[in-house]
C-alpha cells in the first residue's frame, strides 16, 4: 500500500511516500526483541519500550545531515578522536517509564576508545547528537528527545531546522541543558574539542544548493 504523506510548514510544502504499512508501530518491546524485528522497509525508534515508526528524510534534510558529517567525519578522521554514527540505532538506556529507549539520530558521535571494537549495536550515550528537524519530527525534537538527552548526558545536543533555517548548540552544563550561541560563522564544540564547525557552508545546505 502507498500512502501520501503531506506537511505545510509556513510557505513550505512538503511529501513524501509511505511504501508499506508499518507492521511493528504500536508494539511494546524489549531492546533485544526490537534489535531482533525483521527489516521491514520502514524506519523505527523504540520510545519508552514502545515501537514508533519515523519518516523517510526528504532532500533538504539529508543535505544537511550530509555536510554535517562530512565536516564531523573529516576532522575525526584525521584527528583520530572518535567515531561518527548517522542514522543508526542507539541503545540509551531507559525511558522515563522504565522502558529500553533506541534512537536513531541524524548524526551521532563517540569519543574514541568508548565504543568497543567488535560491537554490532551501539549500546551507549553518544558526547554528540545531532536531529535535523522536519515539520513531523520538529516538537519531538525539540521536547521529548531533548529531555532525554538531557537526562541521559549527551554532552552536547544540535538542533538544525532547515526549513525554519535555525540552528541551536545545547551544551550540559551541571546535569542541565544551556543554549549556547554561535559565532556568525562558526560554532566550535567542547563534546568534540578542537572542533568548528562551518556555519557558512551548513547554511548553503539550507537553500538546496
Amino acid at each position: 500500500m502507498h500512502r501520501l504523506l503531506v506537511e505545510q510548514d509556513e510557505d513550505v510544502l512538503v511529501s513524501t511516500y509511505v511504501e508499506r504499512e508499518a507492521r511493528y508501530h504500536g508494539m511494546r518491546l524489549t531492546a533485544d526483541e526490537y534489535f531482533a524485528l525483521e527489516d521491514d522497509g520502514c524506519r523505527y525508534e523504540l520510545i519508552d519500550g514502545v515501537v514508533c515508526m519515523t519518516p523517510s528524510p526528504l532532500r533538504k534534510h539529508g543535505l544537511v545531515v550530509s555536510e554535517i558529517a562530512y565536516q564531523l567525519c573529516n576532522f575525526a578522521k584525521e584527528q583520530a578522536i572518535g567515531e561518527v554514527a548517522q542514522d543508526m540505532d542507539v541503545l540509551l538506556g531507559k525511558g522515563p517509564r522504565g522502558g529500553d529507549l533506541i534512537y536513531r539520530p541524524d548524526i551521532a558521535f563517540f569519543k574514541a576508545g568508548r565504543v568497543p571494537d567488535d560491537a554490532e549495536r551501539y549500546k551507549l550515550v553518544p558526547d554528540l547528537v545531532v536531529e535535523v528537524a522536519s515539520v513531523s519530527t520538529r516538537r519531538f525534537d525539540r521536547e521529548t528527545k531533548k529531555a532525554d538527552y538531557e537526562r541521559l548526558g549527551v554532552s552536547e545536543y544540535w538542533i538544525i531546522d532547515p526549513l525554519r533555517r535555525t540552528m541551536h548548540f545545547f551544551r550540559l552544563k551541571e546535569g542541565r541543558y544551556v543554549e549556547v550561541q554561535p559565532e556568525v560563522d562558526r560554532f566550535a564544540s567542547s563534546a568534540i574539542p578542537g572542533f568548528v564547525l562551518d556555519l557558512t557552508e551548513l547554511r548553503k545546505t539550507f537553500k538546496g544548493t
